[in-house]
């Protein structure tokens, strides 16, 4: 029998024919291409059918699924194919093939088929494949008993290391099957497929070491400690698909946090937006959850994190005029072009992404006629919670063309011919805006005094709950995008790099953000799906596979390239090395991007933490410490939202 793809079937007698009995095949790993693009389709195949004279040998069943995963098809066309073979192959009384493809472009699609044997009455339908429980926690990835060449850890590997045919994974190795089932209980989840995390530890103001004797010079101070403070300070946190609201006391302790999901924002072509309302449907919700969770009239503060860049429109009561264009939005290459010139290397309005060009953009359309307010994502929110509209902080506000080194908009932004009236006013991430609107203390229990502070970016929220704080700190937020953010003493700028720097009282986080991440592999693979193969991934042995993951066309750091097109092939024999290489592609992007800030001026990188669904996956944190090359230090939290807390508590100062 052959060891390679074969389009042969071959069977074997059927032990019992004068019996009707139903055979169920579950086959996690087929592979074909999409016709249009090119790019590697996966689904999980449920194959069902009533054996008459023959069976379809497994073996042979498995090379013949393999033929196709170098084979462009559509979803429709390979299901009816690979159902017609197998009923030459074994006429069978009846047979049904069930192909569930995982998410291409926020669509998922299953296809069934069906084959009767003329004269043959069908039993009821065979049952849809149970879904399995979930582990609990993943076991450690496996590792190959054979020998390989061990690489050093602290080494960061060269992208595109030829494969040694020894490493298990050419030939017949490639194509392993995922296990058929997990006893262990499930729990819920967040991120990548992981487990959601457990509470960070307690983290009292007088405690956090490096903060209490470093911070307080630079700028990063933590409050004094008031030990008669009995309120309870919550901090939101909204991505692109979800909203997280979390509650701390103020000496920094967690005390319950809740989630929400948000709709996947609709693309096309560049473009990429999202409806405002269901930002504040999911914090609506996930606040009404944390407060029944907590004693809610002990709410002192709210401070709100959001994605850089989001921009939209509303009017004077925050009714959005215009749809929301996400962060990764990017349609406004023209206005790009007209802007750099004005703003200079040493602005972090840089390319089409800018929530500036965006503006720009708008304006170019036709601006609604009641359009009041340009707002963030953050600062939206901000809105809904207090009823007060036109504030936002000087981080989001960066990529608007707020100059937070002097602290002004600049001069040149009038040159541009847009209405600046649209502009928000700008404060410092913690300084109160408005209390609560009376509306959203009844709604949720909050006392009228409660106030809404200003919030600050997803990025440097993850960055203050991580808990840098020397120079040369970095930390790396793994979610839907790849966020990178380094602590240093002078901000940097890099327009052709995609590098900005956000104010962190008197010193700088120098970061850039790639659009790789989390968003790329949730379009090939279900979390279910990344959950098994978690396990199964091998760091110890990297691919070879020179990938760069991306969602869709354009990347912004560490290459600025709104024509990027993402490359990953060639395309491995199975699933699991292919979810492996793009884990890989994210680390070499990563180790790219720290690399390129250093060489533009930034610190050396000193550790790293890491925030962000994927930090919980052990083995993408084993894969980043062979190809970093630098330590990993836990997090002081995983959760931007409790860098918010923090900005809400005053627990951390910034000088004003």
């Amino acid at each position: 029998m052959p060891t390679q793809p074969s389009k042969q079937l071959e069977t074997f007698a059927n032990p019992n024919p004068e019996r009707d009995y139903t055979i169920q095949i579950r086959i996690p790993e087929f592979t074909c291409l999409c016709p249009k693009t090119g790019q590697p389709d996966f689904a999980t195949l449920y194959l069902d059918y009533i054996p008459d004279r023959k069976c379809i040998e497994l073996k042979s069943l498995k090379l013949y699924i393999w033929s196709f995963r170098n084979e462009g098809a559509f979803h429709e066309a390979v299901t009816n194919s690979i159902l017609d073979d197998l009923v030459t192959a074994t006429m069978p009384r009846y047979m049904r093939l069930r192909a569930k493809f995982y998410v291409r472009g926020g669509i998922y699609t299953t296809v069934v088929v069906e084959h009767r044997k003329p004269g043959w009455t069908p039993p009821a339908q065979p049952p849809e494949p149970e879904a399995r429980p979930q582990p609990a926690e993943p076991p450690a990835p496996a590792r190959r008993t054979d020998s390989h060449p061990e690489t050093s850890a602290a080494t960061p590997i060269a992208p595109g290391k030829a494969l040694d045919s020894t490493n298990g994974r050419s030939g017949s190795g490639r194509f392993r099957m995922l296990p058929r089932e997990r006893r262990a209980q499930p729990r819920a989840v967040t991120g990548l497929g992981e487990p959601e995390p457990e509470p960070p530890p307690a983290a009292a103001r007088t405690a956090d070491k490096d903060v209490a004797a470093k911070g307080s010079r630079k700028g990063v101070s933590p409050k004094t400690a008031d030990t008669a403070d009995t309120g309870i300070y919550v901090g939101i946190d909204l991505g692109t698909t979800g909203c997280r609201a979390l509650a701390i006391d103020a000496h920094g302790t967690l005390l319950s946090h809740a989630d929400a999901a948000i709709p996947m924002p609709s693309r096309s072509d560049g473009q990429v937006t999202q409806d405002p309302g269901t930002w504040w449907t999911a914090a609506n919700a996930a606040l009404r959850m944390l407060a029944k969770r907590i004693d809610a009239g002990r709410v002192r503060a709210i401070a709100v994190d959001a994605t850089s860049g989001t921009l939209l429109l509303c009017n004077g009561t925050g009714v959005p005029t215009t749809p929301a264009l996400m962060y990764n939005d990017a349609r406004a290459l023209a206005e790009a072009e007209r802007i750099l010139p004005l703003a200079g290397a040493g602005s972090g309005v840089q390319g089409a992404t800018s929530s500036l060009a965006k503006l720009l953009w708008f304006h170019e359309q036709g601006i609604p006629e009641n359009s009041a307010h340009a707002m963030h994502q953050a600062d939206w929110i901000a809105g809904k919670l207090t009823g007060t509209w036109g504030h936002s902080d000087y981080n989001n506000c960066l990529k608007l063309g707020y100059d937070a080194e002097r602290r002004q908009w600049p001069d040149w932004i009038g040159r541009l011919d847009i209405n600046t009236d649209l502009l928000p006013d700008v404060h410092s991430p913690g300084e109160v805006i408005a209390p609560v609107s009376g509306e959203i203390a009844d709604a949720f229990g909050f006392p009228r005094d409660a106030v809404v502070v200003a919030g600050t970016t997803d990025g440097v929220a993850a960055f203050l709950a991580a808990g840098g704080s020397d120079s040369g700190d970095a930390v790396t937020s793994l979610g839907s995008t790849l966020v990178l953010k380094l602590l240093s003493d002078r901000p940097v700028f890099s327009a052709e790099h995609g590098v900005y720097s956000h104010r962190l009282g008197d010193r700088w986080l120098v970061g850039g953000a790639s659009n790789s991440g989390g968003a790329t592999l949730l379009q090939y693979f279900q979390i279910e799906q990344l959950r098994e193969m978690t396990p199964l991934l091998d760091p110890e042995n990297l691919t070879g596979l020179d990938y760069y993951p991306l969602p869709d066309v354009g990347e912004r750091f560490p290459v600025n390239d709104p024509d990027m097109i993402a490359k990953l092939e060639p395309l491995p024999g199975d699933s699991v090395t292919f979810f492996q290489a793009m884990l890989e592609g994210m680390a070499r992007i990563e180790a790219q991007g720290y690399s390129l800030l250093h060489t533009l001026g930034g610190p050396e990188v000193r550790a790293i933490r890491t925030t962000g669904g994927g930090s919980r996956n052990t083995g993408w944190q084993r894969i980043r410490e062979r190809i970093l090359g630098v330590p990993l230090i836990k997090p002081r939290s995983e959760l931007a939202a409790f860098g918010s807390a923090l900005l809400a508590a005053g627990i951390f100062q910034k000088s004003v």
